[in-house]
């Protein structure tokens, strides 16, 4: 794969993200497979624990990669952690965080939805973008309009929104029209599974709270030009469904978020990158 690294700052915006899971060897990984300079997301989860998004931000920060660790809320126990998460990373010159509720079942202190840490981040004053998640198929645990509720919320604080895997781009777009409507304003990144089988998507989706367009694709009327072979799944059919938007320059459509499931090689030969350049 490969993508010319763009100099203009503004051309940040355009750039693909590429989240990975903090397993061992992900740094290297992601230095052999994606291109010099790619903006990279790090997980956060009970199971990795917040040392390994950070120790694998860190890695990726030093070998020249823009690294984007998640925060999660139900994973910081207090204030005092936060500063202390957020100084080690300023000092590596990472200066842009990701902030989720987290999947741990009971939290760790007061935080315990990504609306508490993004309001104490933001109240930091310590420069950091801030990116925050976004459901345009419906929220796995809060209603239609609640989720709107502490969407409007969490974009007071926030630079720009990262959607779940979509799969089509109807659903997309009118939640995008709905939440412009309703005043958020935020650029938004549409969330783009890299190619991988349907049936592993399946059972991700399930888990995550990805919503019905998901499901389209194993039923008899799917697009068929979305699958590849049997139970495979090639998203060049939804960036030619959204290309229309990305040039609409109200839509405020950013590079897309792409979940990568740790399988870089994969999505480095796709070249994602070099399609969204042009």
């Amino acid at each position: 794969m490969t993508s010319e690294v763009p100099r203009d700052p503004s051309a940040q915006e355009c750039r693909p993200q590429f989240e990975v899971i903090p397993l061992r060897d992900i740094a290297e990984q992601v230095a052999e497979h994606l291109p010099p300079g790619s903006r990279v997301t790090v997980t956060a989860s009970p199971a990795h624990g917040t040392a390994a998004t950070i120790s694998t931000a860190l890695a990726l920060a030093e070998r020249g990669f823009t690294a984007i660790p998640h925060l999660a809320a139900r994973q910081i126990a207090d204030v005092r952690e936060l500063r202390g998460i957020l100084a080690e990373l300023a000092s590596a010159g990472v200066h842009e965080v990701f902030v989720i509720a987290g999947d741990a079942p009971r939290p760790a202190g007061a935080f315990t939805g990504a609306l508490d840490l993004v309001e104490v981040i933001d109240a930091e004053r310590r420069g950091f973008t801030i990116g925050v998640g976004a459901h345009p198929e419906g929220h796995p645990f809060v209603g239609e309009q609640e989720a709107l509720r502490l969407l409007k919320a969490k974009a007071e604080h926030a630079s720009y929104l990262v959607t779940q895997m979509c799969f089509e781009a109807a659903p997309l777009l009118s939640w995008l029209q709905n939440i412009r409507d309703a005043g958020v304003t935020l650029p938004v990144r549409p969330g783009i599974a890299a190619p991988v089988g349907t049936a592993r998507l399946l059972r991700i989706g399930a888990r995550i709270g990805v919503g019905r367009s998901l499901r389209l694709l194993t039923a008899p009327t799917s697009g068929v030009r979305r699958l590849v072979g049997p139970g495979s799944w090639r998203p060049d059919a939804l960036l030619d469904e959204l290309a229309p938007a990305y040039r609409d320059p109200t839509s405020m459509l950013q590079g897309p978020h792409v979940y990568t499931f740790n399988d870089l090689a994969a999505t480095g030969s796709w070249g994602i990158g070099s399609r969204v350049a042009e």
